[in-house]
This record gives structure tokens, sequence and C-alpha cells, in this order.
């Protein structure tokens, strides 16, 4: 089974965080689209969460992105 099926349209795209605010996250698509993220409340106030993000951040993971639920 194939990952990635060429001719087939996908909502979900592998992303680098290129900037961060209390209530967004920006991120860069391997495409190089640039899509604000918005945290609901409840990810803006755990710190674990926003420590992990800033970790992957930091250290430029790429990590998949539903590109439909900006």
């Amino acid at each position: 089974m194939k990952l990635r099926q060429p001719n087939r349209q996908t909502d979900i795209a592998a992303a680098q965080i290129i900037s961060m605010s209390k209530t967004h996250v920006v991120v860069k698509t391997e495409q190089g689209r640039i899509l604000r993220l918005s945290l609901s409340p409840k990810y803006q106030r755990d710190q674990v969460f926003r420590a992990a993000l800033k970790d992957i951040w930091h250290n430029k993971i790429w990590i998949p992105v539903n590109t439909k639920l900006r």
C-alpha cells in the first residue's frame, strides 16, 4: 500500500511550524503554502502542549496538518 497516491487530492499536508503566538500557530507546507492555525482556548492554556509545539518548531520537525481546518 502506498502512503501517497499521486493523482489523489488530500486535505492532509506535511508542514513545519514557522512561528507561534498565544492564539495561533503559523506553518509552511511542503508546497510553500502558509497556513495560520488557530488554537482553541483549551490548547492556549495547556502549557505542556505549547512546550511540545515549541520543541517541534525549534527542531524543524515536519508535522501533518489538515489544510481544511484552518
